[in-house]
């Protein structure tokens, strides 16, 4: 993983350690002495060293370009246009990034996309794209996963292997459906990097890579997604603006990091929220995803309509009107419980507002998203 260059940073480092916890819930007022934001700092560091990103971004490109051209038979496409947009992580999102996680680690400062027609013939991949890339200096990087999660993917551990062990295994991820049992077109040391599809619906094939030549302890990483095609890569970045982004805001609540699970308004709150969650997703989400890949793959022009009836609707607005109710009911017991603590009271206020506000956005947000597709639907010819 490449991590961002901290001279003299580790006073900083230890008081993000210090105050992960914090992160989470409020990560932009964590100040340094003297009133310095870690955003800011970070920010600052990251810009000063965009010239030498882009520069190496641009040759990863070249390379990305070249390899295409030489498999273009075997249904490999590179948009040149589609890349350049976004090559590397602008300061602002890899800030965030670092925020959010409490690390210095980011694997994707620099990213790519290719579209492969068939990516579920994962013989593509690996005898075709993989050795082409090697060629030009660039490798899978190296990460950590756990026993538990080696143990979905087939991993048997080990006699006495506790499940929260690590594995140094490639960086590969195939997100794909139904290519368990391709699973023999695989070199051996890729025989666990089959997972599964998003809950979303969306498939890829994503891996970091590191140019083989460097020698740094942390080299930086070249992420490398691969899509089905065009239309693929525009609905992700439509259901990441309209669904994805906004409901990854329920994370930020403090109520559901934090909240108590004998808490039975926690629990509630964790169920509207996933009822939120599976609604928008399977309305929206994967609707977007098979009318892309059915373009892409098959040629299909046909679309799967994106609706919403007045029982959806209604729907959605009981679901947020049960959600807000049990968040004050739950900060209403917690602060009962502390009455006699004047300073946890002022946090748990504090929390409170927060976590209204951040539901607010958040009903606001998905609104708009209803609105955007009901109009689109309207808008269609019809046939």
């Amino acid at each position: 993983m490449y991590i961002l260059p901290v001279n003299n940073f580790n006073a900083q480092t230890a008081v993000i350690n210090r105050k992960k916890n914090e992160l989470h819930s409020q990560p932009n007022e964590i100040q340094f002495r003297g009133g310095t934001k870690i955003a800011d700092l970070v920010e600052n560091r990251v810009s000063n060293n965009m010239e030498r990103l882009n520069r190496i971004a641009t040759t990863y490109l070249d390379v990305l370009e070249s390899v295409a051209a030489k498999l273009k038979d075997k249904g490999v496409i590179f948009d040149r246009a589609y890349c350049e947009q976004n090559p590397v992580k602008s300061p602002k999102s890899y800030t965030s990034k670092i925020v959010r996680s409490g690390s210095f680690k980011v694997p994707d400062a620099i990213r790519a996309t290719l579209y492969i027609t068939n990516p579920y013939d994962l013989s593509v991949l690996n005898d075709e794209l993989l050795p082409e890339l090697k060629k030009r200096g660039y490798v899978i990087s190296d990460t950590e996963m756990t026993v538990k999660d080696l143990k979905k993917r087939g991993y048997i551990p080990e006699p006495n292997e506790s499940d929260d062990k690590e594995k140094i295994i490639p960086d590969l991820d195939i997100r794909l459906a139904d290519v368990v049992e391709q699973i023999s077109k695989l070199n051996p040391e890729y025989r666990y990097a089959i997972s599964k599809p998003q809950k979303s619906g969306y498939e890829d094939i994503q891996m970091r890579l590191v140019r083989s030549f460097e020698k740094r302890k942390h080299p930086l990483q070249h992420e490398l997604l691969i899509l089905f095609g065009p239309n693929y890569a525009e609905a992700k970045h439509l259901e990441s603006e309209k669904v994805y982004g906004i409901l990854r805001k329920f994370d930020e609540l403090n109520v559901k990091v934090k909240a108590n699970e004998e808490n039975p308004d926690a629990k509630l709150i964790y169920r509207y929220i996933d009822l939120i969650e599976k609604m928008m997703r399977g309305k929206i989400s994967q609707k977007l995803y098979e009318n892309a890949k059915n373009k892409d793959m098959f040629n299909i022009e046909e679309q799967i309509p994106i609706t919403f009836l007045k029982t959806d609707l209604a729907q959605f607005e009981h679901y947020f009107k049960v959600l807000k109710s049990k968040i004050s009911s739950y900060y209403r017991s917690e602060k009962l419980a502390n009455q006699n603590n004047p300073e946890m009271l002022k946090q748990l206020s504090r929390e409170q507002r927060a976590d209204q506000a951040r539901v607010n956005i958040i009903y606001d947000k998905l609104s708009e998203t209803l609105a955007y597709f009901s109009k689109k639907q309207k808008e269609k010819p019809q046939t």
